[in-house]
């Protein structure tokens, strides 16, 4: 906290509380001996120091029974798992708590948009209303700060990716020249998604660190490690937050500097199952052994040519990966499929083109470290090599395994001849045995193949991490239950005992919204006469709104088709609202132009489900494609799913359909996002309706007024008076 009027900050907050006590705030809110629980239900009076110190700050009893459990949970050093809806003010509900107690708070969220909101908004302004002196850190990933050592590279090699990166370049020399934290958001003259970001920035994996980089001691990252661990409260996101814990032993490892938390605050709790698997899981590609291979060749010619063959060693991995990639397309592996191992017919048949691979990159790391000590950069490359190849001769074990297994199935099938057996054989029995542990499958895309070690469950991981770490646990977010449990969410996260407190967000949804759900076919397997039908419901809808609509699809070919029919329909009417399509640009750049125009219609996939918020006109009406269920024949759901059946259970009720509805909620959540927002949500899946777990996803949905007759979805935007009055007949 900056000082005013020449004090120093210890002094604002002296001076400060002595205004609250002149404002009749009761003193017992400062008192240590006062048990948490009371002051925290203080701070949340009437007329307590929230009401009075902060704009339009109104007593939700739903926020203020929130932070009491939460202040319960610091005392006791317990778990809550807290669902609160949309508008409850969970953010101060949680901090409250924590800045009473004076307690050290980590707080993870899931994006950085998020972490910029609390460390600029909702920090300051809890912690000036409750006169408490905190000290707050932001944290983000490393790729977030400018790095000294490789901008002074970039500006001597003059490798830059367009025409005008020189101005650009020159802007974030200045930056770094004169910035407290090097953090890139606090340059907005330089777009966040411009190529020249990555070359003046480091990740992991070429971060000199603390023995090789020259510029250590000035070291954005380090700086702002290290001032976290001097502070109260400190906000990072969830990759960050599980890469720490994993590394918070290792004292020479920048990240991993967390401070022992009193409170550990996991906010949108719902996305870190998800991000957690695949932390806890490996991955490789053949893009990243052929971008190590091109680094080595650009690092081994400019800074020991006579060190070896660069040029040829790069070659020969250029040339084993193509051919890789061929045998990937000679056994019918196509751009965007995502296998099992155990489900590709022919997978032993790549294992010649791999060890190929393998081959030519491990020659490319011998002769790096023929090299070792002569460049830094190299040096460090070399380590990043080195845990590609653990990886790769993980998977040469399981070409192996699979090749000795496919043996063994032979001699077994001819010895059995045509017996009959008991039950089913078929891919899920070669995985029930095999993937007990880890799911392992490829994913094929544009840039080359990806394989993937993926655990079936990294609850016992977790729960070690968090027992580890003790103190308090508070895990929130609008959407971590279906049908009112938290089963899914408790299982994947290893949570035992615990509380559990849901509450329902403060907006009036049946006077501020609609449910429509038209009467059209159930989903077509084919996605284009699905996305279709779907246009051809909403359209008059979209016209009615006068566009602010955004179109959420369950695919990226959904997206592409309905963009591609809207596109049609707009030109054919003189493009009335502008269009937005996914992939345009990036995520919040589309969105700030869909806001700016107010009557544009968006069209996106997963990632416009969550992490948007659009208050205001601008978006009237959000329609859903369909049930968000996971592709059936994603590889690490059907392994998920077969353990779950080999235990005598249903698959669909215990993970299908509560991820369905958790992430259809988070959809719905777009809609109505302040008091006085209002809008309608359709979704074009009659199945809400007609299947037995319709009743699931529709009592998950907020308690909108509900239509299948279009002429009152029409009236809903165009006589909005009458069909308030028809809210409550009958």
């Amino acid at each position: 906290v900056q000082g005013e009027q020449g004090l120093r900050p210890q002094e604002v907050f002296l001076s400060r509380r002595k205004e609250m006590a002149a404002a009749e705030i009761n003193p017992r809110l400062w008192d240590a001996s006062t048990p948490l629980v009371e002051r925290v239900a203080l701070a949340f009076d009437e007329k307590g120091p929230l009401t009075k110190a902060v704009k339009g700050f109104c007593v939700r009893e739903g926020q203020r029974e929130f932070a009491v459990e939460a202040a319960r949970a610091v005392e006791e050093k317990t778990i809550l798992v807290a669902e609160a809806g949309t508008g409850t003010g969970k953010t101060f509900a949680y901090l409250t708590p924590a800045l009473l107690a004076g307690a050290t708070c980590v707080i993870s969220t899931a994006g950085k948009s998020l972490q910029d909101q609390l460390c600029a908004k909702d920090l300051p302004a809890l912690r000036d209303a409750l006169g408490v002196p905190v000290k707050v850190a932001l944290l983000k990933g490393r790729a977030n700060y400018v790095c000294h050592f490789r901008l002074e590279l970039t500006a001597s090699e003059g490798r830059l990716p367009e025409q005008d990166s020189y101005l650009k370049l020159r802007k974030i020399q200045r930056f770094a020249a004169v910035s407290r934290t090097g953090d890139r958001a606090e340059l907005p003259d330089v777009p966040e998604d411009d190529r020249l970001w990555p070359l003046v920035t480091s990740t992991r994996e070429n971060c000199l660190g603390k023995d090789r980089c020259p510029n250590y001691d000035d070291c954005f990252v380090k700086k702002a490690r290290e001032d976290a661990m001097q502070s109260q409260v400190v906000v990072v996101n969830h990759h960050l937050y599980l890469s720490s814990m994993a590394l918070k032993r290792e004292s020479d490892a920048i990240d991993g500097m967390l401070p022992q938390a009193a409170l550990t605050v996991i906010d949108e709790a719902h996305q870190l199952p998800g991000i957690a698997s695949s932390f806890f899981g490996t991955s490789f590609s053949t893009y990243d052994v052929e971008n190590v291979s091109m680094e080595a060749r650009r690092l081994g010619r400019t800074k020991c040519n006579d060190g070896a063959e660069w040029e040829i060693l790069y070659d020969r991995v250029l040339k084993a990966g193509r051919e890789f990639r061929l045998d990937a397309q000679r056994i019918g592996l196509a751009e965007g499929e995502r296998l099992d191992v155990d489900e590709i017919e022919g997978f032993g048949e790549l294992y010649p083109g791999f060890e190929r691979l393998r081959a030519a990159f491990a020659a490319m790391g011998e002769a790096m470290r023929a090299n070792e000590g002569r460049d830094n950069e190299l040096d460090t490359l070399a380590e990043r090599h080195a845990e590609l190849m653990e990886q790769m001769e993980a998977w040469t074990a399981i070409f192996v395994k699979c090749r000795n297994g496919a043996a063994d199935e032979a001699s077994e099938g001819e010895a059995a001849g045509d017996a009959e057996v008991g039950g089913e054989a078929g891919p899920e029995a070669g995985a029930a045995s095999g993937a007990d542990a880890e799911v392992r499958w490829l994913e094929v895309s544009q840039h080359g193949i990806r394989f993937n070690l993926t655990p079936l469950s990294f609850a016992e991981e977790f729960r070690e991490m968090r027992e580890r770490e003790g103190g308090a646990w508070v895990f929130t977010s609008a959407t971590l239950s279906s049908a009112g449990r938290f089963d899914l969410f408790k299982q994947r996260l290893g949570i035992g005992e615990c509380v559990e407190r849901t509450w329902e967000s403060p907006f009036n949804y049946w006077e501020q919204g609609c449910f429509y759900l038209p009467q059209m076919p159930p989903p077509a397997n084919n996605t284009a006469v699905h996305t279709h039908n779907v246009i051809e419901k909403v359209w008059p809808l979209i016209n009615a709104a006068g566009g602010r609509t955004f179109v959420l699809c369950t695919s990226l070919a959904a997206v592409r088709a309905a963009a591609d029919e809207l596109q049609a329909r707009l030109e054919a009417n003189g493009n009335p609202y502008p269009l937005f399509v996914q992939g345009d640009g990036p995520k919040m750049r589309l969105i700030e132009e869909f806001r700016a125009h107010g009557n544009a219609v968006l069209v996106g996939s997963m990632s416009f489900w969550e992490g948007v918020d659009v208050k205001g006109e601008a978006l009237s009406l959000v329609v859903i494609d369909k049930i968000p269920f996971a592709p059936p024949n994603d590889p690490v759901m059907m392994a998920r799913s077969r353990a779950v059946e080999a235990s005598g259970r249903r698959p669909f009720d215990e993970i299908t359909l509560p991820e369905a509805v958790i992430t259809l909620k988070q959809g719905a959540g777009r809609l109505i996002r302040s008091e006085g927002d209002r809008g309608m949500l359709v979704i074009c899946d009659p199945r809400i309706l007609n299947k037995g777990y319709g009743k699931v996803v529709r009592d998950s949905l907020p308690d909108f007024y509900c239509t299948r007759r279009e002429e009152k979805a029409l009236e809903f935007f165009l006589n909005p008076e009458r069909f308030r009055e028809g809210l409550y007949r009958g």
